[in-house]
């Protein structure tokens, strides 16, 4: 029992210094935060990412839902840090959500919520 247990752990070893590579791929930074109250509109909003990743979708809504048109196609390479060019806001309350694809093809959604206090 002693030498299976020590052959069990042995062999869960590579396994236990390989997590770090397959852990999902994470938002480091916005320049927008989160649930911000903004009293100017921002011209953009750049994220960055622990590690490169592409953008499949980009996708800006207002509080009733509605999309509102991006003057941005994602590039076709990927990277750690995205610049979305953002349209003349008016004041209210929006989201913009994304989709990325990591190098391994798994697809990660994120969001990031604010409103626009003043224009």
């Amino acid at each position: 029992m002693k030498r299976l247990l020590i052959s069990l752990t042995a062999a869960s070893m590579p396994m236990l210094a390989a997590t770090p590579a397959l852990a999902h791929t994470s938002v480091r930074d916005m320049s927008i935060a989160d649930n911000a109250s903004l009293a100017s509109a921002p011209e953009s909003f750049t994220v960055v990412f622990s590690r490169a990743v592409g953008l499949a979708s980009v996708v800006l809504t207002n509080a009733a839902g509605q999309t509102i048109p991006l003057a941005f196609t994602p590039p076709q390479d990927m990277a750690a840090s995205h610049t979305i060019p953002l349209p003349a806001l008016q004041p209210g309350s929006y989201t913009l959500s994304w989709r990325t694809i990591a190098p391994d093809g798994h697809a990660m959604p994120g969001a990031v919520h604010f409103t626009l206090t003043g224009g």
